[in-house]
C-alpha cells in the first residue's frame, strides 16, 4: 500500500462525520474539489509541502506514514542553548501551549512513568521550578553562578505565565502517574549538592525550596487519596501507582483526540517526542504491565498510602535538618 493511500486512510478515521474529506482537503490545500479528489484517490501525487500541511491540520505524524514498514522512528527535538535564555522561554511557551491544547480536547489523558518528579507537579512552585532550571543551566554551561544571580537574570513575569498555564492545563487533564520510592531522589540530590557548594547567597532560599517540595508532596497525597484533582470547582480523574522496581526512563504519554504522543525525557527538562504508532503502542503496553505489578496507591489502604508519603516527607525533612546544621 503506498504512502499516500495510507495517509488518507489514517485521516479518514480521524475526521468528524460532520465534515467531508474532500472539502477539508480542498480548503487546506487551496485547490478545487476535483483536484482534491484526484489526490484522495492517489491519481495525483501529494507534494511534500502538501503532505506537511495536511499532517499539521489533521495532527498526524508524517513519520507514522512514511516509516510505517521500517525500523526508523522520527522524533521531534528542540535544542536548548541556554547561553541565550530566549531559547528556554520559547521552549516553555511551546510546552505550555501543548498542555493547554490537550486540556481543551474532548478526549484527553496523560500518563507519567516517573523516574523524576513530573514537570506539572513542579510548576505551581516558582522557586523550586527555577532551581531545577538553574541546576541545568549551571551544569550545561559549566559556570560557577549562584542561584540568586541566575534568578536575577530571568524574566520571572513571563515564566510565571507559562508555569501557570502548565499548572492549570494539567489540572484539567485526566492523568495517571507511576512513581517509585526513588522518584524524589533526583531533586534531593541536587538540593544537597548545591547546598554543599554554597550556591545560595540568600540561605533562606534553600529552606523555601524544601518547604515547597514538602507542599508538593502534600498536594500529591491529597490528589491520590481523592483519586482526583480540582480545577475551578470541577473534579478531574487522577490515579497514582507505586512501582516495586525503579523506572529506567522518564516517559510521558499524551492522548489527544485519538492521537498518542510519547515523550522521553532528556537531561533535566528537555525531551524528544514521537507519535509513531508502533513505538507509542509498545510504551503503552510496557506501562500497562508496570501498572499491573504496582501498588495502586489511590485505592490502597490508608496505611500503605500514608507510609509511602510519610517516607517522602521524611527524606525532605532529613535534608532540611542537614542544611540547618550547616548553617550553624
Amino acid at each position: 500500500m503506498n504512502t499516500q493511500k495510507i495517509f488518507f486512510e489514517t485521516v479518514k478515521s480521524k475526521l468528524s462525520s460532520k465534515f467531508r474529506l474532500v472539502d477539508v482537503v480542498s480548503d487546506v490545500l487551496n485547490v478545487g474539489p476535483d483536484s482534491a479528489y484526484r489526490r484522495i484517490r492517489c491519481e495525483k501525487e501529494l507534494t511534500l509541502n502538501e503532505l506537511t500541511k495536511l499532517c499539521e491540520y489533521f495532527n498526524v505524524s508524517m513519520d507514522a506514514v512514511i516509516n510505517r514498514q521500517t525500523d526508523n522512528i522520527l522524533f521531534k527535538y528542540t535544542p536548548l542553548d541556554l547561553n541565550d535564555m530566549d531559547n528556554y522561554y520559547s521552549y516553555m511557551k511551546n510546552l505550555s501551549d501543548l498542555m493547554e491544547g490537550i486540556s481543551k480536547s474532548e478526549e484527553k489523558e496523560i500518563v507519567f512513568m516517573a523516574m523524576d518528579i513530573p514537570a506539572p507537579q513542579f510548576s505551581p512552585f516558582l522557586e523550586l521550578t527555577l532551581f531545577k532550571i538553574y541546576t541545568w543551566f549551571e551544569s550545561v554551561n559549566n559556570l560557577r553562578l549562584t542561584y540568586d544571580k541566575f534568578i536575577e537574570s530571568l524574566d520571572i513575569a513571563q515564566l510565571l505565565v507559562y508555569y501557570n498555564k502548565i499548572t492549570d492545563a494539567y489540572k484539567q487533564i485526566p492523568s495517571t502517574e507511576i512513581w517509585t520510592n526513588n522518584t524524589i531522589e533526583p531533586i534531593l540530590h541536587l538540593l544537597d549538592y548545591y547546598s554543599d557548594l554554597d550556591c545560595f547567597e540568600n540561605k533562606e532560599k534553600q529552606f523555601l525550596i524544601c518547604r515547597q517540595l514538602l507542599q508538593l508532596i502534600e498536594n500529591l497525597e491529597k490528589m491520590t487519596e481523592r483519586e482526583s484533582k480540582e480545577f475551578r470547582g470541577k473534579e478531574v480523574f487522577f490515579r497514582m501507582y507505586l512501582s516495586p522496581v525503579d523506572i529506567m526512563n522518564d516517559f510521558m504519554i499524551t492522548k489527544r483526540g485519538g492521537v498518542n504522543v510519547t515523550s522521553i525525557k532528556l537531561y533535566t527538562i528537555n525531551g524528544i517526542f514521537t507519535s509513531n504508532n508502533y513505538f507509542c503502542s509498545e510504551v503503552e503496553k510496557w506501562t500497562r504491565n508496570t501498572i499491573s505489578k504496582s501498588l495502586f496507591l489511590s485505592g490502597a489502604s490508608a496505611r500503605e498510602r500514608i507510609k509511602f508519603f510519610n517516607g517522602l516527607k521524611n527524606k525532605v525533612n532529613d535534608l532540611l535538618e542537614k542544611i540547618e546544621k550547616l548553617q550553624v
